[in-house]
């Protein structure tokens, strides 16, 4: 059978309070312990200081951000493609006509919870993607067909805010 160990608390809560007045060893009440202890104690107290230090400048940091709040969304933003998407257009490529591939059965959230879901979202993308790579006016111009569909599916732009002429603008 193992001894149980007898006063180490105290110990520990000695030499803490001897740090933390500014001592070097703490004042022991009864007959002091053996070197060995005494050192465990000190280094522990020293990591747990280190620890505590690290721990402050972490949360400093961070910031408080809480990783669900943080996720990312469906699709980013695609203002700047749609961009690119009209000035193709205004060169010249002829318009096509109609939507590649079938509309969506019902909209999905913006995470996925598992792998099984996945795997379904997968496998309608990629029957999606082969539907428009065998579709005659994506073969004909894929540019055109995609400036299209992205016309017909995408929202409108926000209108730009209008100021009024000879009204000064408050400051």
């Amino acid at each position: 059978m193992v001894k149980k160990k007898v006063g180490g608390g105290k110990r520990y809560k000695a030499v803490a309070n001897a740090k933390a007045q500014g001592l070097s060893e703490p004042k022991w009440d009864g007959p002091a312990p053996p070197l060995h202890i005494q050192k465990k104690l000190t280094r522990k107290v020293q990591f747990l200081d280190k620890v505590s230090a690290n721990a402050s400048t972490l949360a400093a940091k961070s910031g408080g951000v809480n990783k669900k709040t943080g996720r990312k969304k469906a699709l980013p933003d695609l203002s700047t493609l749609g961009a690119v998407l009209d000035e193709v257009a205004q060169r010249g490529a002829g318009a096509g006509g109609g939507k590649e591939g079938k509309e969506e059965k019902k909209q999905r959230g913006a995470s996925v919870n598992s792998a099984k879901q996945r795997q379904h979202i997968l496998l309608e993308e990629s029957q999606r993607m082969q539907q428009v790579l065998r579709h005659p006016l994506y073969k004909a111009d894929p540019i055109a067909a995609i400036t299209n569909h992205l016309q017909h599916t995408l929202p409108p732009p926000p209108p730009a805010p209008k100021s009024a002429p000879g009204k000064p603008g408050k400051k």
